[in-house]
């Protein structure tokens, strides 16, 4: 090369540099039809901009990794100093970088809706924050379709974050007012919704819809090279994961029951047939996760052969058919309906879905706002006759009524209705139902984040900082 002049030189990398970019034009339609075949985009795959392909052209191998890990921890100490222009900037060059390491995806959505929202005072702010964690997520699923992990991420911010923060009440009003339609639009019907509950309910189907059609996970990491001694079988993304499977019932549920609350800041409750239909839905979710068809975790010799039974969580609930299961499908369909408290939300839901259970709501919930109004003769009223329904009803829903989360949701309301008696000077009625609920309430500080005004009234300032874990159970 040495003996090479200078123009010699310029022609032979004016070659390569020729060569280089002709080879890109038939990478991109390759790259263009394994993308589609895979389900994976990099909006879509080879749809990107010219640096970003030039820049990954330039980190083939190795070098692209280490390039990230060295971008993520700069990331890391935007964070810190609290630049968090830089930072967002920094981490969606990472996923130039590496679209298909699902780990930034997953970390990075969660750390703006979980850890950046809450730097921030106000709702607007928080909010704007959270939006930007759950697009950061749903721009990992349009890059990679195929993975249930993301698609579930999606589904649990919108139902968590937005849905259980102290501040839900504010957050659930400002998703309501958001004019994004593509930020509120479902995977599954593609229509706009204006409830988070609603909404999550959407993202969680398709993401178990996708496990059922047997797309495989992808950016499983170190566990596709892990030789399990006993293989968990319950992982988010599997399809025999039971908390997974449970949270399309689990959002119709909270979207039922937050109708008929002040959910939302300065919406009135909604109670009639519209209720009853959402919780009907509700029943109608818990019933598609209880027979949907589980296998032990054992084996049994069965007909010479060591095999899985079949176990579905609703047989628990079914005396008959519980009663022709062998005793291992018994163990399994009473462990795993305890789990999941499944005989709780299948009885509430059938017991909310009724023309009782949506008139006791209404009693109470009118008598709360009289109650509040220091309307105490109407209050009085009200969940006088809406505790007498609501004991008629609970004697036909054993589970519910002894479940402890009614009990202390009844409780409040009957320590409402001493309360108001005693505004008004009078005894309350020895034959009220309920009445030994008065000790579960007492000295319990807790508030039903669907209960607006109280709330916002103890704890207006609160943040909400850490992130509850995924249900299992309730």
């Amino acid at each position: 090369m040495n003996s090479l002049n200078n123009n010699q030189r310029k022609l032979i990398f004016a070659v390569l540099i020729l060569a280089l970019f002709c080879s890109t034009l038939f990478y991109k339609p390759w790259l263009r039809e394994k993308s589609y075949e895979a389900k994976m985009g990099e909006a879509t795959i080879g749809d990107v901009d010219a640096g970003s392909f030039m820049l990954k052209l330039a980190l083939l191998g190795g070098a692209r990794g280490v390039a990230a890990n060295v971008l993520w921890m700069r990331a890391m100490e935007l964070q810190k100093t609290q630049d968090w222009d830089k930072m967002d900037a920094t981490v969606n060059f990472i996923t130039k970088l590496q679209p298909h390491f699902l780990a930034v995806w997953t970390f990075q959505s969660w750390n703006l809706a979980y850890n950046v929202s809450v730097e921030w005072d106000a709702p607007e702010d928080k909010y704007e924050w959270i939006k930007k964690g759950i697009k950061f997520v749903r721009d990992g699923v349009a890059k990679n379709q195929k993975s249930p992990d993301l698609i579930s991420d999606t589904a649990w911010y919108y139902y968590h974050k937005l849905g259980f923060a102290d501040e839900s009440i504010i957050l659930r009003r400002l998703f309501r007012d958001d004019i994004d339609e593509t930020f509120k639009r479902d995977p599954i019907d593609n229509n706009v919704y204006n409830d988070n509950f609603q909404l999550s309910r959407g993202w969680f189907t398709r993401s178990i819809a996708l496990v059922d059609e047997g797309e495989a996970r992808i950016g499983q990491g170190t566990e596709e090279t892990i030789a399990y001694v006993d293989a968990p079988p319950q992982r988010k993304g599997r399809a025999g994961d039971l908390a997974f499977r449970s949270m399309p019932a689990h959002a119709q549920t909270r979207y039922a029951a937050g109708l008929e609350k002040e959910s939302m800041m300065g919406i009135p409750a909604t109670f009639g047939e519209v209720a009853k239909s959402e919780w009907n839905k509700a029943l109608s979710e818990w019933l598609i996760f209880g027979k949907f068809k589980f296998a032990t975790h054992n084996v049994i010799m069965i007909d010479g052969k060591l095999t899985k039974q079949d176990v579905y969580v609703d047989d628990a609930t079914n005396p008959a058919r519980y009663k022709a299961l062998s005793d291992n499908q018994k163990y399994w369909s009473s462990r795993w309906a305890d789990q999941m408290n499944y005989p709780y939300w299948k009885d509430r839901s059938t017991a909310e879905m009724t023309d009782e259970g949506v008139n006791a709501r209404r009693l109470f919930y009118e008598g709360t706002k009289a109650y509040k109004a220091a309307d105490f003769p109407a209050a009085v009223a009200k969940f006088k006759e809406g505790l007498k329904i609501w004991d008629g009803l609970l004697k036909k829903h054993t589970p519910y009524r002894n479940d402890d989360m009614n009990q202390k949701d009844t409780g409040l309301v009957v320590t409402r209705y001493q309360t108001a008696c005693l505004q008004l000077g009078i005894d309350v009625p020895k034959d009220t139902p309920f009445l030994d609920l008065l000790r579960v309430v007492e000295g319990d500080n807790t508030v039903d984040p669907f209960d607006a005004v109280e709330m916002m009234s103890k704890n207006p300032g609160s943040t909400g900082t850490a992130p509850a874990p995924r249900p299992g159970g309730r």
